[in-house]
């Protein structure tokens, strides 16, 4: 099979369906909406050159930016202001918009955003697409402006007063995810780089990269690091999974040993939080531990027993490949890119579905539907293909789930 070609008519598809959608939709929002289709256009004239798709990243950031002014939208990362303003920040940096202009509109939403950040964190509000955590990625990607630095600063002081000290290390409790039959009040862990502990960490390591608060971000991850480690699984015959989804302060697994393969939760999402925090940190141990969970995803996983129904970048086959994709253009680790390949084929066998973009469909609750964002649908499906042909550009879109 030739992959190039294969994932190229698959692009064509995408786009088309792409066009159609940001037509037709009224949603903005990164991840979910007619926002995260200007991510998609932007790489994909990247790949070929044609102004047609530069001219519709043009349209749809005008568009982004006449709705944060004429709509009431949420804050977060996902679907929200937070989101739609760092992609606007990204396609500035990676050369694809000039910046012209747009100064006043990140000045009007740094307040906002910032105060906004700070008061969820304080209360505990963690999760990085729906809550608090997320809207760093936006003064992440706004540094080195001084209100970045400022509120990057506060933002590490505030996860700081709220960590759980415990014997391991230090945690973060999770206030998001409802357990049912559980009892009440009980504390709760979340192990996912969606909603929980990886996530902050992956926020504290890109933060401390900015050479921001490095005595005590290094601290924080350190001490979150120790924690999560001692979550791991012991051997068991018939568990594949090195890590599970939720634990209680003791690290017992409160919904089960498991954890799916994928981005959203399980053993790829920590092992590339720790290979990122190797990096900040310039500490080899963290890498090499981070490598030591990719090969036993490797010996261990496959499309059989990774509960995968679909392509998506959130737990789809095309998520895992671009997770291992990426992990081998920072390791170059051969067997990171046997993973990739393996799963980049699975994701072509992915599209069946008549009636859907680009044949392919994202399986929610019990059932199939047609998704075309990035992190359900069709677009990050079609960005994770393009850095899967592309190997001359670094696929820095990837940020905005905490990749790199």
């Amino acid at each position: 099979m030739d992959d190039k070609k294969t994932a190229g008519k698959i692009l064509q598809e995408i786009s088309l369906s792409l066009d159609s959608f940001t037509k037709e939709t009224a949603f903005p929002g990164l991840l979910g909406g007619y926002t995260g289709a200007a991510l998609f256009f932007a790489y994909y004239y990247q790949l070929t050159g044609k102004k047609k798709y530069l001219q519709k990243v043009h349209q749809l950031l005008e568009r982004s930016v006449q709705d944060m002014g004429e709509t009431a939208l949420p804050l977060s990362h996902c679907s929200g202001i937070a989101g739609m303003v760092w992609n606007i920040q990204h396609l500035i940096k990676a050369g694809f918009v000039n910046e012209d202009g747009m100064d006043d509109v990140f000045e009007e939403v740094d307040e906002v955003l910032g105060q906004q950040m700070l008061n969820a964190l304080q209360e505990g509000q963690h999760d990085f697409l729906h809550q608090g955590l997320g809207i760093a990625l936006y003064f992440l990607e706004r540094d080195p402006h001084p209100q970045a630095k400022h509120y990057l600063t506060a933002l590490v002081s505030t996860l700081e007063s709220t960590a759980v000290k415990t014997a391991d290390g230090i945690s973060w409790q999770d206030h998001l995810t409802g357990l049912g039959g559980r009892p009440a009040g009980e504390v709760t862990f979340n192990m996912g780089l969606a909603h929980g502990v990886p996530a902050i960490i992956s926020i504290l390591a890109m933060i401390h990269h900015k050479g921001i608060a490095p005595a005590h971000t290094s601290d924080l991850i350190r001490k979150g690091i120790s924690w999560i480690l001692k979550a791991e699984n012991s051997p068991e015959e018939g568990l594949t999974a090195l890590y599970p989804v939720l634990t209680d302060v003791s690290h017992q697994p409160l919904t089960g040993k498991q954890s799916r393969l994928g981005w959203c939760y399980g053993d790829l999402g920590i092992a590339t939080m720790l290979l990122n925090a190797g990096v900040s940190l310039q500490d080899n141990t963290y890498q090499e531990k981070a490598l030591q969970i990719f090969h036993h995803t490797l010996s261990h996983r496959n499309s059989k027993n990774s509960n995968v129904h679909d392509a998506c970048l959130c737990h789809g086959s095309a998520g895992i490949a671009h997770i291992y994709r990426r992990a081998w253009l920072q390791t170059k680790d051969p067997s990171l890119l046997t993973g990739a390949t393996y799963w980049l084929q699975e994701t072509f066998q992915m599209n069946t579905h008549k009636d859907a973009p680009a044949g392919f469909r994202f399986y929610g609750k019990d059932a199939y539907e047609n998704s075309y964002g990035i992190l359900e649908g069709v677009a990050g499906i079609g960005l994770a293909l393009m850095a899967a042909i592309d190997e001359d550009t670094d696929p820095l879109w990837d940020r905005c789930i905490l990749l790199c």
